[in-house]
Order: structure tokens, then C-alpha cells, then sequence
């Protein structure tokens, strides 16, 4: 018989052999978890290290990046370079040039910016617009000079991005006028005879854009416009392409649309730069884009497009690449986006060359020169126009000669610009649309007619 004293023993030492047995599948668990825990470490490592090895990538990728659009141009076999500007001087920026050209004199019209660089974005800036006299490509020492726009009842009214055109009597300078951090961008026109005077500032009402800068309902910007048969016409928007016939006044009259099937184009939306330009049967003008960049900020590309010089206007050819990239190469300061903005362009018919003018990085002021034949090879083609001119374009095939003095005397008809208001100076716009018809008893506007077409397709 055991004794208690014993069996309490052989309890003791059989739970103690049970409390080993679970030590050691405990221990044998930790083993394997710590083994895991390794194989989970080297896999993190190594996962750390391909993130590395593309993370350096990508910094490479940043730091090099695209080459500047002097660069890019060389390598197509194309001119390019700055216009010689103060950039800098004061903290002032020049950049988002037009440019014009009419009795033998070429002008440069930029937006002159002043900043400052102590405060975080969006910055404390004022922006006006200066004209320069250019010779070729260079500008005249000496010559720049401010264009007085009004400043309003606020005077903190500001302008930019301008587009200039002549319309044969008088130059009509299309610009974004805005108050920073206060309202939306609106399209104003200064009416301005040869001699850079102001006569009067028009305000069209037409999509989002109001009789003066307070009624925008949205951003306007980017409106280009072209003469047409002796008559203005605007370009409000590529997507789908929206051409307006409007008035001696600048008011719409009349609307068409089409849309472009198939498109190429995959830098983003594309919207308004140079005015178009008439050669042979077809306007062809340049436009920018712009995709996501870095931290917020877009990368710009600029391409060209042509279209039907009759209504519907439908759009005949597009670059499918963009001619230029915006590149962090080019001269950038602060956390300014990289912008290629094309605002201005001429055609040179004996040379076959356009020259276009741009804004590059917010900063500075560049141009190229590009043939018109190596333009075309970049073009795809939408609609085939039946040649009623001569392959070669030249000056009397493009029409490049003003029609409105032309049609004047051949028609006897009057289309100087005589409903213009004055301006006074700083008082407000005079030129608001129940002002701009001396005949109309009602100042409500009137009614455009709108032609929506079907899709443009290969003719």
C-alpha cells in the first residue's frame, strides 16, 4: 500500500513531466514563429531594397529628367531659344508671351508678373502686360513699355496670358483679367488702334463669362480668336471644338460644334494657345495640355491642330505627341509647375516656317521656328480637304493680306470698329454688353444661334 506521502510524489513528478511536455511544444511553436519571423524579415528587406533601387530610379528619373525645350527642339531640327528679358530683376517674371506683326514691326506682348518670394503659395504676385519691339527674334534694347490697362474700382485687377489679334483697322488684345483670391478669371478685350491707344474694353458674354468681372459664374480662359470673311470668330473650346462667330463688338452671334472621333491626343485635356492662322484651307494653331506631375503640380505639352477655314469648322489634322514638353531642366523657381504655353504664333509664307512664342515654367519667355512640312508629317488626318489652291502655300494663297480693308472697298461696307465705348481710365469697363449697341433699347443680349453638327468624319 503507498503512503500519501508517496502518491502526492507521483503526482507532483507526473504533472511536472506534463508541465515539460508543454514547454517543449511551447518552445517548439517560438521556434518555428521566430524562424517565420525571419524569413518574414529577409523578404521585408528584400522588398525594401527593390523599393530602394526604384526609388532611386525614380529620383534619377526626376533629376535628369526631359531634356530643356532648346534641347528637344534641336533634336527635331528645329530653332528654339528665350527672348532676352529682365527675369528676375525685382522678383518679376516674364512669361506667357503673344506676339504680332503688321506694318513691317514685330511685338512681343507678355505678361509681367512681380512676386513675392517670402510668402507660400499661391504667392502675393501682381501681374500686368508689356509690349517689346522685336528684330527677328531679339528684342529691341530699350523698348518695352506698359500697356495701361484699367485696374477697375478695386485698382487690384489684374491681367494675363494675353492673345493678340490684328484684325486689318485695329489690334484687338484678348487677356484673363482677374482679382487673385477673390472671384474667377474672366475674358476681357482691349480695343486698341496702331497706335497701342486704348479705345475701349469689351467684356463677351458667353459661356461662364459676364458682362464684367464680377458676374463670372466659372473660370473663363484661353478664348483664341481669328478673322473669318471679314468678321471675328473665337475658339472657346477644343473638346468638342466650339467656334463662335461673333460681331464687330465681340458679342456672339452664332455657334457651331463638332466633335472629333478617334483622337490620339493622350497628354490630357487640350485647350486654347496661339490664334489661328489661315494657310491655304485650313486654320492652324498651337494648343497646350497638361497631365499630374509631382506633389500637385502638372507637367504642360504643346501640339498643333488644323481645321476647315468654312463652317462647321471641323477640325482636319492634330499632333497625336506633343511638339514640346514642359521640362524641369528650364530655368524654375519656387514649386512652379513645368509649363510649355504657347500664346502666339506667325507664319512666314516664303520660309514655310511658323514661329511660336511660349511661356516656359511660369518664369521665362521662349520661342521656336518650325517648318511647315515637318508640322504636317506630325499631324494625323481627320478630314481630307479637296485642294482647290496651289500645293506651294504662299501669301496671296493663304490669305494672309487683312480682308477687312479689302472688303470695305470692294463692298463699300463699313466695319470699323465705331461701338466702342471709351475708356476713362480706372472708372469700371464702360464697355458692358447693354453698352456695346448704340441702337438697342433693350439691354438684354441677344439671342446666338447654335448649330450642333455630327461627328467629323474622313471625307
Amino acid at each position: 500500500m503507498i503512503s500519501p506521502t508517496s502518491q502526492q510524489y507521483f503526482d507532483l513528478e507526473s504533472q511536472l513531466k506534463t508541465f515539460q511536455d508543454d514547454l517543449n511544444t511551447r518552445v517548439n511553436q517560438l521556434n518555428e514563429l521566430s524562424a517565420s519571423a525571419q524569413d518574414t524579415v529577409q523578404q521585408f528587406r528584400r522588398v525594401m531594397s527593390q523599393n530602394n533601387d526604384s526609388i532611386d530610379l525614380i529620383m534619377k528619373h526626376f533629376d535628369t529628367d526631359v531634356p530643356t525645350f532648346q534641347e528637344q527642339a534641336e533634336h527635331e531640327g528645329w530653332q528654339a531659344g528665350l527672348f532676352d528679358l529682365p527675369y528676375g530683376k525685382e522678383n518679376r517674371l516674364f512669361f506667357n508671351p503673344s506676339i504680332v506683326e503688321y506694318d513691317k514691326q514685330r511685338w512681343l506682348i507678355v505678361r509681367n508678373c512681380q512676386f513675392n518670394p517670402h510668402k507660400k503659395p499661391p504667392y502675393d504676385s501682381f501681374s500686368a502686360l508689356d509690349r517689346y519691339r522685336l528684330d527677328g527674334t531679339d528684342v529691341v534694347p530699350d523698348s518695352g513699355t506698359r500697356i495701361p490697362l484699367p485696374l477697375g474700382k478695386s485698382k487690384r485687377e489684374q491681367w494675363e496670358d494675353p492673345r493678340i489679334l490684328d484684325t486689318g483697322n485695329k489690334l484687338v488684345l484678348s487677356c484673363t483679367n482677374f482679382i487673385q483670391g477673390l472671384g474667377h478669371a474672366h475674358i476681357a478685350l482691349a480695343i486698341m488702334d496702331k497706335s497701342w491707344n486704348i479705345q475701349g474694353i469689351n467684356h463677351p458674354k458667353y459661356g461662364h463669362n459676364g458682362h464684367d468681372l464680377p458676374s463670372n459664374t466659372e473660370h473663363e480662359k484661353n478664348w483664341t480668336w481669328f478673322m473669318h470673311e471679314g468678321e471675328m470668330h473665337m475658339v472657346y473650346d477644343m473638346e468638342p471644338h466650339t467656334v463662335v462667330r461673333c460681331d464687330s463688338a465681340a458679342s456672339p452671334q452664332e455657334e457651331y460644334q463638332t466633335d472629333l472621333p478617334s483622337d490620339m491626343w493622350r497628354h490630357g485635356r487640350r485647350r486654347g494657345g496661339s490664334n489661328p492662322v489661315r494657310i491655304g484651307d485650313e486654320y492652324f494653331a498651337f494648343y497646350h495640355s497638361s497631365l499630374p506631375w509631382w506633389r500637385g503640380r502638372r507637367r504642360y505639352y504643346m501640339g498643333a491642330y488644323a481645321f476647315e477655314a468654312k463652317p462647321p469648322f471641323r477640325i482636319t489634322r492634330s499632333t497625336s505627341l506633343p511638339l514640346l514638353t514642359g521640362s524641369k531642366n528650364n530655368h524654375r523657381v519656387l514649386e512652379f509647375p513645368l509649363v510649355i504655353f504657347p500664346g502666339g504664333s506667325l507664319y512666314d509664307a516664303k520660309q514655310q516656317e511658323h514661329m511660336v512664342v511660349f511661356g516656359v515654367n511660369d518664369y521665362q519667355s521662349g520661342w521656336t521656328k518650325i517648318s511647315h512640312e515637318d508640322l504636317l508629317e506630325r499631324m494625323k488626318i481627320y478630314v481630307r480637304i479637296k485642294k482647290k489652291t496651289p500645293s506651294k502655300v504662299t501669301t496671296e494663297t493663304t490669305n494672309r493680306l487683312h480682308p477687312i480693308p479689302r472688303l470695305e472697298k470692294i463692298a463699300g461696307a463699313d466695319i470699323s470698329d465705331k461701338t466702342i465705348i471709351p475708356d476713362y481710365g480706372d472708372a469700371g469697363y464702360p464697355g458692358a454688353a447693354e453698352k456695346r449697341n448704340a441702337k438697342a433699347n433693350n439691354a438684354a443680349p441677344a439671342k446666338r444661334k447654335r448649330r450642333r453638327t455630327t461627328k467629323a468624319g474622313k471625307s
